[in-house]
Formats: C-alpha cells, structure tokens, sequence
C-alpha cells in the first residue's frame, strides 16, 4: 500500500472479532436471606431499689425493673 506516493512501513492486519448473540433477560439470582443478627447487648446496669419511708412508718422496697407508673400508683394508695 502507498499513502501519499510514499511506502507505508507495515502493511495493515486484521484484529479478530468474535460476534456472540446479546444476553436474554433473566430473572435475577435468588440471594438467601442473610443469618439474623444476635439481640444487642444491653447496658449492664445495676438493678434499681426504691425504698420509700411512709409516715406511719412502714417501708416499702421495690427492686429490678418496675413501672414508674405503677410505683407512683402503689406509693399513692399507701400514702
């Protein structure tokens, strides 16, 4: 081949091509559920105690996890 009168140095090649048919739509790849996580720890913390002193007298103690509602219910009726 000559370009412009003059000697092209390599002559030209050919790259392989390979043609493949385009993808079909597929349903997408069923992924399995990731494994539960564990509960979060909770805080450690020292158990509550409320101990209220009547006039009477009489002591009311309650320990652990109580209900300030219901407390407040409790120290009413006993007041």
């Amino acid at each position: 081949m000559k370009a412009s009168g003059t000697a092209v140095a390599e002559p030209s090649s050919f790259v392989a091509v390979t043609i493949t048919p385009e993808p079909t739509v597929t349903e997408p790849p069923i992924l399995e559920p990731p494994e539960p996580l564990p509960p979060p720890a909770g805080p450690t913390t020292i158990p509550a105690i409320l101990e209220v002193i009547l006039p009477s007298g009489a002591r009311l103690r309650l320990e652990g996890p109580v209900d300030p509602a219901l407390a407040a219910v409790v120290v009413g009726a006993l007041a």
